[in-house]
């Protein structure tokens, strides 16, 4: 299925990657679902056949509600890129707190997770699926002071590639592994950086549809490095 016909659901549009990807899928895709966060779940209608959801992902109730109104609304979706996560430096190992685990486990994997398990059921059935997940070059590597974010970034890359194995070939799982990304929030973090030597959201919006829309040998369990 070429992305031209494909029902898309994105993660994390809150952020300046999550809203670039909305953006240029909506010139490619049939249908763009942005998920974006909120206490309860709202369905709206965002025009030129696109739409827009709110919830907590990390509740995996409220997971299940918004595929509910994504079947009640459109009945199928035949893709899902998660971008939904978050970063922190806590610091070394043995000074962090379990809040300091259970925060970025929840942001990063336990949303990954609970999207991918409400979704996994609709792409079997239909025979067709595509996933995308973002994870981190720290979830292969390490980083200092940053335990938690790497931890739970590698967990992501797990479940990846097992979804990958589970899936056969008709449900496909791939993994994008950002460097650093020019956002505004990284550039007043870093001000003294080469910004000229940063991943671009529009470059990494690109990689995404092109991973969609390839038909003859779609990959599968593979990291694409942006």
């Amino acid at each position: 299925m070429k992305l031209r016909d494909q029902i898309v659901m994105v993660t994390g549009t809150n952020g300046a990657v999550g809203s670039e990807l909305v953006e240029h899928l909506k010139e490619r895709a049939h249908h763009v679902v942005a998920v974006v966060r909120g206490s309860s779940v709202v369905w709206r209608d965002l025009g030129q056949g696109h739409s827009e959801v709110s919830g907590d992902l990390t509740d995996v109730h409220i997971v299940g509600k918004i595929v509910s109104a994504l079947e009640s609304s459109l009945a199928t979706c035949h893709a899902v890129v998660n971008v939904i996560g978050g970063f922190s430096l806590d610091g070394p190992v043995e000074s962090l707190e379990t809040e300091d685990w259970d925060h970025l486990w929840s942001l990063n994997f336990k949303t990954c997770l609970y999207i991918c398990q409400a979704l996994i059921p609709i792409f079997k059935a239909q025979g067709f699926g595509r996933i995308i997940n973002f994870g981190s070059q720290a979830g292969d590597r390490g980083m200092a002071g940053a335990a938690p974010y790497a931890v739970s970034k590698s967990a992501v890359h797990a479940l990846t590639r097992t979804l990958a194995v589970e899936g056969g070939g008709v449900v496909t799982a791939n993994l994008i592994i950002p460097s650093i990304i020019d956002t505004p929030a990284n550039r007043e973090a870093m001000p003294e950086a080469d910004f000229a030597r940063w991943t671009t959201p529009a470059s990494i919006a690109e990689r995404v549809a092109h991973i969609l829309d390839e038909v003859e040998q779609p990959p599968n369990g593979e990291s694409f490095p942006v």
